[in-house]
């Protein structure tokens, strides 16, 4: 009886202090918790509580990649810029067994506006531009569908320009007076034939045309993450290439629906765009470069 009654107190102070056990009645760590706003992506780093490479993450009912570092799990996880500003959990799940490997709470962020005057074909768009669009979706569902389970990178993310940036991370657009939209990624001043690098090491998955974003190149990085570097005057690198950190991949130009010469840098992870400055930002104290 004074057994049981010492497993009862165990298991009620590890309720108040946040940990849990497994079904041998192991202690599991207690999960780190992370402050994540709309558009934002953080690297996490949680422990791997006797679960192998097999088991799935799961945050918001969706799996993301991650990989084993010594005896920690890493992963790479992405708040949508139309976050429903809800706090969640990433689970750690195999066979029967599961727990809380991240906490994330959501903090707001609010984002400015602009107008903007473009070619009112790129618009309104004609039976054949929107035939034209579909398939070049389907294209790029395929490439963002496909990326590597281990990361093509070992070290920070880098802003390809050091620039003027001309239209940050989320602003919110209105073009020709009545189309509303968003910019889900950061423009940054390039005059045409400006040498553009490549922000990490990793795989060219397309290089080419595109109705929207012109001359393109897009990069997997591995674990979902993808950058993306639109209205180039011209591509330097061809798909399966593998680039490093800084190798030049484009020219900069005002190819697509521009309204001038300048880089369109996008960064995808999981599925939805996220700021690409923050990354950079948040990389470099975690790689602490």
């Amino acid at each position: 009886m004074f057994r049981n009654q010492k497993i009862i107190s165990l298991l009620f102070s590890l309720a108040l202090f946040g940990c849990s056990t497994n079904s041998n009645g192991k202690i599991l760590s207690k999960a780190p918790q992370v402050e994540i706003r709309p558009g934002e992506a953080r690297r996490v780093v949680f422990d791997k509580n006797g679960m192998s490479e097999k088991a799935e993450l799961v945050c918001r009912d969706n799996k993301y990649k991650f990989y084993s570092e010594g005896d920690k799990y890493i992963a790479y996880v992405a708040e949508s810029y139309f976050s429903d500003m809800s706090g969640f959990k990433c689970l750690l799940k195999e066979a029967r067994k599961e727990v809380v490997a991240v906490e994330f709470k959501v903090d707001k962020k609010q984002f400015p506006e602009e107008k903007l005057k473009v070619d009112g074909r790129k618009i309104n768009l004609r039976k054949k531009d929107l035939l034209r669009v579909a398939k070049e979706q389907e294209v790029l569902n395929n490439i963002y569908a496909s990326s590597v389970s281990t990361p093509y990178f070992q070290t920070a993310f880098k802003v390809p320009l050091n620039s003027y940036v001309t239209s940050i991370y989320g602003i919110r657009r209105t073009y020709n007076k009545q189309h509303k939209g968003q910019h889900l990624g950061t423009d940054f001043r390039a005059p045409v034939g400006e040498k553009i690098p490549a922000a990490n090491r990793g795989k060219v998955v397309f290089s080419g045309d595109l109705f929207y974003t012109g001359w393109t190149v897009i990069i997997d990085h591995g674990l979902d993450i993808f950058t993306v570097y639109g209205h180039l005057s011209k591509t330097l690198v061809e798909s399966g290439q593998i680039v490093q950190r800084g190798d030049l991949i484009g020219l900069a130009g005002s190819t697509g629906r521009s309204s001038g010469p300048h880089l369109h840098w996008g960064v995808k992870i999981h599925g939805q765009y996220i700021d690409g400055i923050d990354l950079a930002e948040q990389t470099k104290k975690q790689f602490k470069e």
